[in-house]
């Protein structure tokens, strides 16, 4: 892919977006909003700098690129208070999140802001935005970029002025862009300053595409077993009664698939939480009806407290075998309290977070698309989590596991071993980091 067929996609993709948006798409209308006012947002922040103060700037495409960068950003911030960060993200549930809960570290001379499109009209007037009134350069003294975020035109314009990282990378051999036609989004990964990955497979991978790399892990080891010590230290009484001694199996991040598994795994005595992907009022009512048809009594969360409550309050449960878990943020609580755990997105486009389980020391079982993550693999080699090819052959696995108290205290030990073994990684990414900031 040439420079100009780089520009079209691009411009194409905003087409497509604010078509989409035109005919009423939620998340077209989202990705444009977020964008609004974005280089007068930036120009303030900017104005606000003291002389001679630069932008640590982090970019993150969404939630769990942000969750491989706290860690980083939390320690540079641990031995530099004088660092003032730009957080950018490409995508309006990352930009959502953000705004809904900040870290205990960011300040409020921070400043975040939306990730333009990758063409050189917008690259350039973002970057004219982050430069000062008589400067002739963009504040920024480090751009860091999370995992796969390697944008051609932004790296080539912003290396002109400051240096530019990517840690955490994971590379799979055969994808995008280490392949046929990818020979424009190559060169972009050469003109990194630094190239920090997960794992050595990553890094020969990236040797042969001539492309200098270093092993530094991955950060979010770091970040789930914070959260998980910050879940120990405060009351999950609620739930925790509710569970009793039952054994209970948490669906995390739940679609339609796991959702059935689970109703098919069940039996009576088994406690159950249900943490849906997305969800509605309509979604509650239908899982109630299909676990009844179970011979399971499901209760609705949002029904029993109000917003403002969460999972690690001290409220009580009605007498029940499943609770349908729909707010916010309570996933790492619902696993604080499960002994095995069946993650959503196997059986459709992808699973999703695995590390939260395995940092809380829950056996885990998923669907088979697992392939874009190297901790399932590692998580697999240390008997730690089981894939299933079928929805059924899943439930099976479940059912036979769920009232198996030593094979799930010895699967749950494996993981929760694994995500201690990895942790580390967000101060020595952060290290590496310090180095390339200006002094």
């Amino acid at each position: 892919m040439s420079r100009f067929f780089h520009a079209l996609m691009m411009h194409g993709y905003c087409c497509a977006i604010e078509v989409a948006a035109v005919f009423g798409n939620a998340k077209a209308r989202a990705w444009l909003e977020m964008r609004k006012g974005n280089p007068e947002r930036i120009q303030l922040a900017t104005a606000a700098l003291s002389s001679g103060e630069k932008w640590v700037w982090f970019h993150c495409a969404s939630v769990g690129e942000f969750e491989q960068a706290q860690p980083v950003m939390k320690s540079l911030r641990e031995n530099d208070e004088s660092l003032r960060f730009l957080l950018t993200f490409y995508s309006p549930s990352g930009w959502n999140s953000f705004a809904e809960r900040k870290p205990s570290w960011w300040r409020n001379s921070d400043a975040s802001a939306a990730m333009p499109l990758d063409t050189s009209t917008e690259v350039r007037n973002f970057l004219n935005a982050m430069t000062p009134v008589g400067a002739s350069a963009p504040a920024v003294q480090l751009l860091a970029l999370a995992k796969y975020e390697v944008w051609p035109v932004l790296i080539h314009e912003i290396k002109k002025h400051a240096p530019v990282a990517l840690f955490a990378g994971h590379v799979i051999p055969g994808r995008w862009p280490f392949r046929a036609m990818g020979g424009f989004h190559r060169e972009a990964w050469r003109n990194l300053s630094k190239v920090l990955v997960q794992s050595e497979s990553s890094v020969a991978e990236l040797r042969r595409w001539d492309i200098a790399a270093e092993k530094a892990g991955d950060p979010r080891f770091d970040r789930v077993l914070d959260s998980v010590a910050m879940v120990h230290a405060q009351s999950n009484k609620g739930l925790q009664d509710w569970v009793g001694k039952r054994p209970c199996l948490v669906v995390g991040s739940a679609w339609e698939a796991e959702s059935r598994i689970a109703q098919a795994a069940w039996s009576l005595g088994m406690a159950c939480i249900v943490v849906p992907h997305e969800w509605d009022a309509r979604w509650a009512k239908q899982q109630q009806l299909a676990w009844k048809k179970c011979g399971a009594t499901a209760i609705v969360w949002s029904e029993l407290h109000d917003e403002t409550l969460s999972a690690e309050s001290d409220a009580s449960f009605p007498q029940s075998d499943v609770v349908l878990l729909d707010a916010m943020g309570q996933l790492m609580h619902a696993y604080g309290v499960g002994q095995l755990a069946l993650v959503g997105g196997g059986f459709g486009k992808g699973v999703h977070n695995t590390l939260e389980p395995a940092a809380h020391g829950l056996a885990i079982w998923t669907g088979p698309k697992v392939g874009r993550f190297a901790e399932v693999r590692g998580l697999m080699d240390c008997g730690a989590l089981e894939t299933a090819q079928s929805e059924v052959g899943c439930a099976e696995a479940l059912s036979t596991a769920w009232g198996n108290s030593e094979l799930l205290k010895k699967r749950g030990l494996a993981a929760r071993q694994y995500a201690q073994r990895n942790a580390g990684a967000g101060p020595q990414i952060a290290a590496q980091l310090s180095k390339m900031l200006d002094r």
